[in-house]
């Protein structure tokens, strides 16, 4: 894993990444990183492939760990390779921005500008119609955190245990706050307050405004590293531990916890009343938004890391066996029909006559 290489070494660099990209949905089409380096597009019914972009960097950096950025028919996503792409909905390369390091974290877009952060340790902010770079800031270390904006003001993580907040038209710092260990998810941002956990097991809310920390919640027994999400007043935050807290947004009191056989890497999708959650024992739990209770599941049998994507009652991620794979909830029972399975590393990508996992 990223982050276990990450602290046994000291390294701003792994050897061999991997990547484990989220989509985006667009269209009747899904773009997503895959695990060759490549950003694909695939019709996100049947998992046809519209078309492939291979990255450009050094080829043994081609990984994509972040989540594609889209608008106005422009993609945007950062390459653990170092470079910034901006390609059409077609595929095709518009421009490339390197920065000095990886990019694990994913863009982040507003009217005018891109917000990318680097290992480097600097998020940088880049002028979508000159395609020229308006500021950058240098943090104490590498930043993995994707960056978010908010109100005019841009809040990340980093890997010097702070989280930040800049002005977004300039750059300049208005607070850093500090945490228990190094953040790599990026921050939630909700009515006024910033939601994000750190590797020392703690979960904080921050005030939005003037950076003081609301509350925090110190009940998982490892890192956080991906994101949370809100729904009708309840975070939920996933966790290494393998578990999943759903926390009262205004006490960060725990009101349950759903409870996994490996660790949650990715951020969950709720998907009618219910909640999708993967983890790295290879299966998605379909559990109910208001309790947590079980409902159904689905079991992969490959380690899953990616964040899940849900629209219209279908959710989207990718597994560690090369895959990206579709799945249908039925809206009452919450029982999952895999509708299609894509293989990236292979030349005939969808398997007709394989067994269904669910």
């Amino acid at each position: 894993m990223l982050s276990y290489v990450l602290i046994l070494s000291g390294c701003a660099r792994v050897a061999q990444p991997e990547g484990w990209s989220a989509g985006v949905l667009t269209d009747g089409k899904i773009f997503i990183g895959t695990m060759e380096g490549q950003l694909v597009a695939l019709d996100r019914f049947t998992g046809e492939t519209y078309w492939k972009f291979d990255l450009r960097g050094e080829e043994s950096l081609r990984a994509i760990y972040g989540t594609p950025a889209i608008s106005n028919e422009t993609l945007y996503i950062g390459g653990y390779d170092g470079i910034l792409y901006a390609l059409t909905t077609e595929g095709n390369l518009i421009w490339e921005e390197r920065v000095d390091g990886p990019i694990v974290g994913s863009p982040f877009l507003t009217e005018d500008t891109i917000l990318v952060s680097s290992a480097d340790g600097h998020v940088y902010a880049f002028d979508k119609s000159k395609q020229s770079r308006k500021w950058r800031f240098k943090a104490k270390d590498s930043v993995w955190s994707g960056p978010i904006a908010s109100n005019g003001v841009v809040y990340f993580g980093s890997l010097d245990r702070k989280v930040y907040a800049l002005n977004q038209d300039d750059g300049n710092l208005l607070w850093e706050f500090s945490t228990k260990g190094a953040v790599t998810a990026t921050p939630l941002v909700y009515d006024g307050r910033v939601y994000i956990g750190s590797f020392g097991g703690v979960f904080y809310s921050i005030d939005a405004k003037t950076g003081v920390e609301v509350w925090r919640f110190e009940g998982a027994t490892n890192w956080y590293w991906g994101s949370a999400i809100i729904h009708n007043g309840t975070i939920f935050a996933p966790s290494l531990d393998g578990n999943l807290y759903a926390l009262d947004i205004k006490t960060g009191a725990l009101l349950w916890t759903i409870e996994t056989e490996g660790p949650i890497i990715g951020s969950p999708a709720v998907v009618f009343d219910m909640l999708a959650v993967a983890s790295q024992d290879g299966k998605i739990r379909f559990t109910r938004l208001s309790n947590g209770l079980e409902l159904n599941s689905c079991n992969i049998g490959e380690e899953i890391k990616t964040s899940i994507v849900a629209k219209d009652g279908f959710i989207y991620f990718g597994a560690q066996d090369n895959s990206i794979r579709a799945l249908e909830i039925k809206k009452n029972s919450g029982n999952p029909d895999e509708v299609w399975v894509h293989f990236t590393d292979q030349d005939d990508p969808i398997s007709r006559d394989r067994a269904k996992a669910c």
